[in-house]
């Protein structure tokens, strides 16, 4: 008896830490990536009942993932995660655009007239930030070998740059264009098609508990509580019995 109590005391550490989740969030549209932001985010989560860690052991896959890809493409790249939280944009909508924004004084109305400039996108794997728009661009024959294509990593530095006229156009997710426009005399020229927002996903060996509670403390964040995911966010919203 003495022997199993002994036994399960030793376990007692282990079973604790397996109530930790790691955490793993793609940049691929922007947030902000320092360690302090991180550190707060994670601070934010165990407060709301999800106890997360950084994503640090390569060797095993990690638990929670954000993905700002499409959810149904993400799907296919995570066939071992659950979707649990759907991003929200700024106008509480679960489809996101990607807007070519260039100086209102200037007075171009059309992209024909971007041929030669200089661009500021997000990623080259970023859906509103790259691939939508550069669609766009590349249906009137605007491309890297005739323009300029800049990558800033961020929406927030795609705006500074046109701002400081470090580029003469900025890709901005279109939440985001349509309410730093008449603040900062941008003119929207052209809006992309719209595509469903990514989100929060679990692995699927992760107990229901954890992911119950993890679920709940994504979608109780506030808009200044998740800047490690992209501006354009506003939330998240629970994932219904469909899978929407």
């Amino acid at each position: 008896m003495l022997k199993l109590l002994v036994f399960v005391l030793a376990l007692m550490p282990t079973l604790s830490v397996s109530n930790t989740i790691t955490v793993l969030i793609n940049h691929d549209d922007g947030g902000k990536k320092s360690q302090r932001h991180l550190k707060r985010f994670l601070n934010v989560l165990k407060q709301k009942g999800c106890d997360a860690i950084p994503y640090q052991n390569t060797a095993q896959p990690a638990q929670l993932l954000f993905d700002p890809t499409p959810r149904s493409i993400a799907l296919k790249d995570h066939p071992d995660y659950q979707l649990i939280a759907i991003a929200k944009t700024l106008d509480n909508d679960t489809y996101i655009k990607g807007a070519i924004v260039v100086k209102a004084s200037i007075g171009i109305k059309d992209l024909n007239s971007l041929k030669g400039y200089w661009f500021a996108f997000i990623n080259k794997h970023s859906w509103p930030g790259y691939m939508l728009p550069s669609k766009l661009l590349n249906d009137v024959n605007i491309n890297e070998e005739n323009s300029h294509f800049y990558f800033v990593g961020n929406y927030i530095g795609s705006a500074a740059a046109l701002g400081h006229q470090d580029v003469q156009v900025a890709i901005i997710a279109h939440p985001l264009a349509t309410r730093w426009a008449d603040l900062n005399d941008y003119s929207i020229v052209a809006v992309t098609e719209a595509v469903e927002t990514g989100g929060w996903w679990i692995h699927k060996n992760i107990s229901s508990s954890i992911r119950q509670q993890c679920t709940r403390a994504l979608t109780q964040l506030n808009r200044s509580e998740h800047k490690v995911v992209p501006a354009w966010i506003d939330g998240f919203k629970k994932v219904n019995d469909k899978g929407q």
